[in-house]
């Protein structure tokens, strides 16, 4: 499998498809495996890239610190190892603050860019709930972390009705953890992120996707994006919880490619 040389090491990335380069972000688990429920639909009009974080999944291994510039400079590396001048850009959650650096400080490398289940910097109720959970990993063990994480990223009805495929997934997800110290050194890129002085400079087309049932990043929260990206397209799906590339594929695949495909965003690109 491919990986991209950078500075500090090796970053395993995937494509799928042709045509104009498409770039997925993945949010705090860094791994490119959720976003396979929607690669194989926009593989057939792009050329999608994926990729594991650095020292995440399968890219080489790293024991520093995380922040949101530095995975953003990871991504910008990949595609200049890929030849990659300019792509379109979906970020979800940590991802989407991934995305939001990207266009804001270099907006040549970005044609059109999705923000999705983000949130825009500093807020109380993002803090408490990042807070929560980092208690949760330190005070009960990676097996309570993952036991209770889909109360915060899914509805509960999916919960509900998807309880046995979680509960038969959780010994593989704690033997895949990738460790303690490395996701609190994540959750603390998420802690810092703030970008709302530069959100207006954003001149890439963009459309925020965000999730009336999220509990985890609110709908007010991309509201906020929306509002502060000058002529950005406002998108809240009824039902989806925090990941609706999991929980709505079909929907959230629908949007993309709607918007992806729209004369404004390809003669951006």
């Amino acid at each position: 499998m491919p990986k991209a040389a950078l500075d500090w090491g090796g970053l395993q990335y995937d494509e799928a498809g042709s045509g104009d380069p498409l770039l997925l972000v993945s949010g705090l688990n860094g791994l490119a495996a959720p976003w396979q429920t929607i690669v194989p639909g926009l593989a057939e009009r792009f050329r999608v890239i994926t990729h594991d974080h650095r020292g995440l999944g399968r890219s080489d291994a790293w024991a520093g610190p995380y922040s949101v510039d530095q995975i953003a400079a990871d991504v910008l590396g990949l595609m200049d190892r890929l030849g990659i001048a300019r792509a379109h850009i979906v970020g979800h959650s940590l991802g989407g603050a991934v995305a939001q650096a990207i266009a804001a400080d270099h907006p040549a490398r970005v044609g059109g860019l999705v923000i999705y289940a983000s949130w825009p910097g500093k807020d109380a109720f993002f803090d408490r709930t990042m807070l929560m959970r980092r208690e949760v990993l330190l005070q009960q063990g990676i097996e309570a972390f993952l036991r209770t994480g889909p109360l915060g990223i899914y509805p509960p009805r999916w919960v509900r009705d998807n309880d046995a495929a979680l509960t038969a997934a959780l010994p593989a997800a704690v033997a895949a953890f990738p460790g303690v110290e490395k996701m609190v050194a994540r959750m603390q890129a998420c802690l810092d992120h703030e970008r709302r002085a530069s959100l207006p400079r954003i001149a890439a087309p963009t459309m925020v996707i965000g999730m009336q049932d999220d509990v985890a990043t609110p709908a007010y929260s991309s509201m906020e994006i929306a509002a502060a990206i000058p002529d950005a397209q406002l998108v809240l799906l009824p039902y989806g919880g925090h990941n609706a590339h999991q929980v709505v594929p079909a929907e959230l695949q629908a949007h993309l490619l709607a918007f992806f495909t729209s004369s404004q965003v390809s003669a951006a690109l």
